[in-house]
């Protein structure tokens, strides 16, 4: 079977890849964050919540489109 991946999919993965950077950058303050001020909260973190929710919906959209082109169809 090939995967059929529409043009939506496409921009979906693309929304992904970007959200997954910014999500890498944040995390990577927050470590420095930590590093510095141990014990004190990192001024991001609802930032932090926000793109990991996008990462979570833009994920399951994507493999809702999926599973809709790419299931087999099941015969009677």
């Amino acid at each position: 079977m090939t995967e059929t991946v529409t043009h939506e999919m496409e921009q979906i993965r693309l929304m992904i890849a970007d959200t997954v950077a910014k999500r890498n950058v944040i995390k990577n303050e927050m470590q420095e964050w930590y590093d510095r001020f141990p014990g004190e909260r990192f001024e991001k973190t609802r930032e932090l919540i926000v793109i990991d929710n996008v990462l979570s919906e833009l994920d399951s959209h994507y493999k809702q489109l999926w599973d809709f082109h790419n299931s087999p169809i099941e015969s009677a």
